[in-house]
């Protein structure tokens, strides 16, 4: 018995060497610094005779901006396929992939119109 406890200790303490021996040698590969980047050469500066003066041009007129198109009135949601009107608590933070000119197109697309969430009555 005494000779199978120490097989089993021989060979806890080999297999616990080589993996410490294992871990030791990955971890130092990572460990070594970093090599310092070279430097590249910065060409001389130019003598003052050869600078290049840009004369300044006045700024040319701005580009006239596309009239702003109002958003339609109504928004809808495809998912859950429900319509939301300016008086809806939610239209505000509703991101609407649909949008419909009045409720009669939305209603006609087969959306319905929004409700309050109904509280849970105990």
């Amino acid at each position: 018995m005494l000779w199978l406890f120490s097989q089993m200790f021989l060979l806890c303490v080999v297999s616990f060497a080589v993996g410490s021996l294992v871990t030791w040698l990955s971890v130092r590969g990572r460990l070594q610094p970093e090599r310092p980047k070279t430097r590249l050469a910065l060409p001389a500066p130019r003598p003052a005779a050869e600078q290049v003066v840009i004369a300044e041009q006045p700024p040319a007129p701005a580009a006239p901006k596309p009239p702003r198109q109002e958003s339609l009135p109504v928004k809808g949601n495809s998912k859950t396929m429900v319509y939301h009107t300016p008086d809806s608590p939610y239209y505000r933070r509703m991101k609407g992939d649909m949008a419909f000119a009045s409720e009669d197109d939305a209603v006609s697309a087969g959306y319905r119109m929004w409700t309050t969430k109904s509280r849970v009555r105990a």
